[in-house]
């Protein structure tokens, strides 16, 4: 009887066991440019164009990110660029956003079952282009900047470290990003900057 009783009851510890909830993912803050003082264009209206396309298939991670960093590029374009002119066109381009995982060679046999190793290295790419036109000024201008960002990880991190390494990468670039283009755009668009 007991065993009969054990026998029924397996399926029930089975399906139990079977159970595994998912770890909670963690949430990220939006990365905004908000709280930044805005650029002002002498230009009557500004165009955000996504010019990359995440491939979406490995090598490429960008699509994974709790961020796209194609999407924080363009909230750049959108935060901190100001149309206040009456006449022209500003063009702001995101040329690449592609974050990429390659696979790190590492120890085989008794070597590697007594050490934690790097086992891939993320890298990520932004580059964005700033055109800007304005016919009263008879001037038209272009600047670029780019930043590059590589980290590695060890084999033993979870899902959600590994998604607080992309959300970190991504918003190092973006800072450094923020101040080449502040820097490039009163130097070389200083005519268009009001």
């Amino acid at each position: 009887m007991m065993i009969r009783r054990a026998f029924l009851l397996l399926p029930v510890f089975l399906a139990l066991a079977a159970c595994d909830t998912p770890p909670m993912r963690q949430s990220y803050a939006t990365l905004t440019f908000q709280d930044r003082p805005p650029i002002r264009l002498d230009v009557a209206h500004i165009e955000i164009v996504e010019g990359y396309q995440a491939p979406g298939t490995a090598p490429h991670i960008d699509h994974l990110f709790p961020q796209k960093p194609a999407d924080v590029a363009a909230a750049w374009g959108r935060d901190v660029l100001r149309a206040v002119g009456q006449r022209g066109m500003a063009t702001y381009t995101i040329v690449d956003a592609s974050a990429t995982e390659t696979a790190l060679p590492r120890s085989t046999g008794l070597a590697q079952m007594f050490k934690t190793e790097q086992s891939d290295r993320y890298d990520l790419h932004i580059e964005v282009k700033l055109e800007v036109g304005n016919p009263l000024l008879s001037s038209t201008g272009y600047v670029t900047a780019s930043v590059n960002r590589s980290q590695t990880v060890a084999e033993d991190m979870t899902l959600n470290e590994r998604e607080a390494v992309w959300f970190q990468m991504t918003e190092s670039a973006m800072r450094e990003l923020d101040e080449k283009l502040e820097a490039e755009i009163r130097d070389k668009l200083a005519p268009f900057v009001r």
